[in-house]
């Protein structure tokens, strides 16, 4: 390869191109294509004509490319090779997979399904509590009790927050948070709601 300069300073291989490639394209209108040396000469860096008389020195055409950046694995996107890359859905932004269930069984609401989630789960009347039980007006509106999963532990509990009406499971009194197990009845004001787990000991969203 022979790199040289023309009289107006575009820089070419003499070796591909008899005479400039770009004041040619420049005299012809059109813009120039890469080098055959370009193309081929993977390991060397080459100066490359481009459209409005720049260059760019490139060691492989791909480089003339930037691949997108990764945000984090997503479900069935393949890498640039054709492969398949596994998915963990544990690291995916925003990912907080159901763990279990309150079902109302009677009550304003019976017959309404409402999703757990890991963590805490506040019950209330208000459109933003994780769980909003609507049309009980003996549950207060922000944080009446609570329900939580614990995934190290691989347990549910259930007590009171800060609502001023007593809270029952299986229609005991509860003062400070207990553990609840799969069919147990949990009574907040009028309504009575079943608790159905999915996570424990024999599956978990972590596993």
């Amino acid at each position: 390869m022979e790199i040289v300069r023309c009289e107006k300073g575009h820089f070419y291989d003499a070796e591909a191109n008899s005479s400039c490639p770009q004041c040619a394209a420049e005299a012809g209108g059109t813009p120039p294509a890469f080098t055959q040396g370009a193309m081929n000469s993977y390991g060397a860096t080459e100066p490359v004509p481009m459209m409005g008389g720049e260059t760019v020195a490139v060691n492989n055409p791909t480089d003339l490319f930037e691949a997108p950046q990764s945000t984090g694995s997503t479900m069935g996107v393949e890498d640039y090779d054709g492969a398949t890359q596994p998915v963990n859905m544990g690291g995916i932004a925003g990912f907080s997979p159901v763990t279990g269930w309150l079902v109302c069984v009677d009550g304003p609401a019976r017959g309404t399904d409402y999703k757990i989630k890991a963590g805490y789960n506040y019950i209330g009347r208000g459109e933003d509590m994780d769980i909003s039980i609507q049309g009980d007006q003996k549950i207060g509106r922000e944080r009446h009790a609570l329900i939580a999963y614990d995934q190290e532990e691989k347990v549910f509990f259930f007590g009171p927050a800060d609502g001023k009406s007593i809270v029952r499971l299986n229609g005991k009194m509860v003062m400070t948070p207990m553990q609840v197990n799969s069919h147990d009845e949990i009574t907040i004001g009028s309504t009575k709601l079943l608790f159905i787990p999915l996570c424990g000991d024999k599956f978990d969203w972590n596993e």
